[in-house]
Formats: C-alpha cells, sequence, structure tokens
C-alpha cells in the first residue's frame, strides 16, 4: 500500500481472477475516504489492518462504490459511519444486483456437473459470501459531484452506462481510479454498455491528463496503457460490428475473433468477451440485453469449449 501523497493503493491479486478489485484510501489531515470496497468481510477487514498505519485513529467518513457489482461495494457495511457515495440510476439498479446471499447460492448449490457450476465454484468459491452484506448508498448524484477529504479535493464524474448502469470514475489531483470501465491485464466484462460508452469513459479519464490511472482490476499504471486499451475496444468493437452485420452469432463471433488463437493472447479471461459481444449485440439489434445468469451462462460454456 505504498504512499502517493495520502494516497494508498489496495490491490489484492493481479489477473486472471475475478472478484479482487482495487480499492484506494484517501487520508488527509482529519479525514478518510475509501473508493470501493472488497467483496467479502475478510477482504475488508484485511484491507483494514492494512491500512491501520496510515489510519491511525481517523474514521473512514466517505466510501465511494464506483458501480453496484459486489466486488466494489459488499464490504461497506464494515464503514457503519460512513456516507456512501454512488451515481443514482446506480443506486435505483443496486436492487437488481444478485445480493451476497445469492451469491454464495449461486456459487454452491448450481449444478457442478453444468458449465456454470464449474465455472462459479472455480472462480468464486474463495470468497466468503455469508460474511458480506448489502449495504446501499446513502447519498447519490447525477452528472458530477465533489467532496474533500482534508485538503485533499475528490472529484466523481458519472461515465454510465458503460460497465454498468451508472459507473463514475474519481479523480484526486492527478490521479484518477477508473472503476470497471478500465481492466488493465484481462479481457473485461462489460454488462451495460454500449463499448462507444466505455470509449468515452476512457477518452475521458485520458482528458484529465493523470500521472497515475487506477484501473478497477489490474496494476496502477500510466495514459499510455490507457491509451493502448482504447486500441483493443475499438478493435473489438469494429470486429463486433463487423460480424452482426454479417450475420453471425455471438458464438461464431466468438470464433471469428479467437480462430487464430491470437486475438491478444496477453490478456486474461477471453471468455468474458463473450458477455462483451452478446451485449453490443443486444444494443445493435435494439433488443432487450441478456441477464447477468444468461450471460455468465455463455461465458462458462465457452471457457470449457
Amino acid at each position: 500500500m505504498p504512499d502517493t501523497d495520502g494516497l494508498y493503493l489496495w490491490a489484492p491479486e493481479g489477473t486472471g481472477l475475478w472478484g479482487y478489485a482495487n480499492c484506494l484510501w484517501i487520508i488527509s489531515g482529519p479525514d478518510a475516504a475509501v473508493i470501493d470496497t472488497p467483496y467479502d468481510g475478510p477482504l475488508t477487514e484485511a484491507m483494514i489492518t492494512a491500512a491501520r498505519p496510515w489510519l491511525g485513529d481517523r474514521t473512514v467518513r466517505t466510501v465511494v462504490n464506483t458501480h453496484a457489482n459486489g466486488d466494489h461495494s459488499f464490504g461497506n457495511h464494515l464503514f457503519p459511519e460512513a456516507e456512501i457515495i454512488a451515481t443514482d440510476i446506480e443506486h435505483r439498479h443496486e436492487h437488481h444486483e444478485p445480493t451476497p446471499q445469492e451469491m454464495h447460492a449461486l456459487v454452491h448449490n448450481s449444478p457442478p456437473d453444468l458449465p456454470l457450476g464449474r465455472y462459479l465454484r472455480d472462480h468464486f468459491s474463495v470468497f466468503d459470501f455469508t460474511s458480506a452484506r448489502l449495504t446501499l448508498p446513502t447519498k447519490t448524484f447525477s452528472g458530477r459531484h465533489t467532496f474533500t477529504v482534508g485538503d485533499k479535493e475528490v472529484e466523481l464524474y458519472e461515465v454510465g452506462p458503460a460497465h454498468h448502469v451508472g459507473d463514475l470514475v474519481a479523480r484526486i489531483g492527478d490521479v484518477v481510479c477508473t472503476g470497471d470501465v478500465f481492466f488493465h491485464g484481462d479481457h473485461p466484462p462489460h454488462w451495460a454498455g454500449p463499448l462507444q460508452n466505455i470509449i468515452n469513459a476512457c477518452e475521458l479519464v485520458l482528458g484529465f491528463n493523470p500521472r497515475v490511472i487506477i484501473p478497477g482490476h489490474g496494476r496502477p499504471t500510466d495514459q499510455a496503457a490507457l491509451e493502448d486499451h482504447l486500441v483493443y475496444l475499438r478493435t473489438v468493437q469494429r470486429e463486433v460490428h463487423r460480424c452482426y452485420e454479417a450475420g453471425l452469432s455471438v458464438e461464431k463471433t466468438m470464433d471469428e475473433l479467437f480462430q487464430w488463437e491470437d486475438f491478444y493472447p496477453h490478456l486474461g479471461l477471453p471468455e468474458r468477451l463473450m458477455i462483451v459481444i452478446a451485449v453490443e449485440f443486444s444494443h445493435l439489434s435494439g433488443s432487450s440485453s441478456p441477464t447477468v445468469l444468461e450471460l455468465s451462462t455463455q461465458a462458462a460454456a465457452w471457457s470449457y469449449r
């Protein structure tokens, strides 16, 4: 958890994994804030313990959730004195997200002989969802919101629907937390889209001219890495639109992208592109997007094929 002038990053794991999100602590003067909280109680407790030498006797007064996915919000309840900030639309949608209890049931009760059940056990059984609790935001905003932590100004910008329905990015001076509009090191699973909105969000971040960019998942990086990711996003967008116009299915589009097994081979979790393709197809056709369970089932089936 290195110090960048009062900013402390908690980055629990690397790439190729689900659920290990970056969380940023802001500690200044008598105040403290956290951007995003981990997936379960033990992870959140470990993060608080790691922060204790810098936190001292301060109380965390503010928690920001960049979006409603549980790996960015299920630890909220361990900050009982904090105001929890999210976008208006994300707060309204949060009731449609799987609760910790539903995640526990999915992971442990889904048939293990089916791809989804096997996939959930392989990737999510490490988390203790019985220790998590759904704790909703207490303050919401649309557009832009600013607050202070000691002498630091934190600017929040609504950028959804993109990865999720109501994403936000957070700017603290020349450091930007992107939430999950930017995954560094893995293929992203974008649940809302369209891809153009995700591209627009990344371009907004670059427009801040940041020195440090903290992705939702993966190691902190710089503008060059985000520019590379924008090339990736535009390539995915171009190829998905080409395949849609050619009348291909989601599955055939995946086959097109990976027919030579060299579509960004350095990125982990390629099955997550099934989610992106299916969501983008729904935008192109004007139809309702598949459910999270339907999208996850498709991705799991492809991963074991």
